[in-house]
């Protein structure tokens, strides 16, 4: 059986570091790890419109929530949950929000490389 990187996936790693199902970043930040990850060209802007379509909002307030929504992870000192994922010390401070979704995204491409990505 193949793993697949699905909605579920993205959520559970996404609880586990933090980020609360309640808060409108949660559901953009799996949509645009999901996305990013479906079309690895698409560039940070590019991922926040298409984010922005989808949950019929604008592009603003998807960045702004999942940039509130990685604050709230730094300051419940949850970032350790991220450098464990990666086994070292890669975050000492507030990442940009668009390390914070590449970290992710990398992660789990680089533990799913050999299965098949699902969308």
């Amino acid at each position: 059986m193949k793993k697949q990187v699905n909605k579920a996936t993205v959520q559970k790693l996404l609880i586990s570091l933090g980020v609360a199902p309640s808060m409108n970043g949660y559901r953009y930040l799996t949509s645009a790890i999901l996305l990013k990850i479906a079309r690895e060209s698409i560039t940070m802007c590019g991922l926040y419109s298409e984010v922005a379509k989808l949950q019929n909002t604008t592009a603003s307030a998807v960045e702004r929530c999942m940039r509130f929504a990685v604050m709230r992870v730094y300051n419940a000192n949850k970032l350790e949950g991220l450098n464990d994922l990666y086994n070292a010390n890669i975050i000492c401070e507030l990442p940009r929000l668009s390390d914070f979704i590449m970290y992710i995204v990398e992660y789990l491409c680089c533990f799913y490389q050999d299965d098949e990505l699902v969308y």
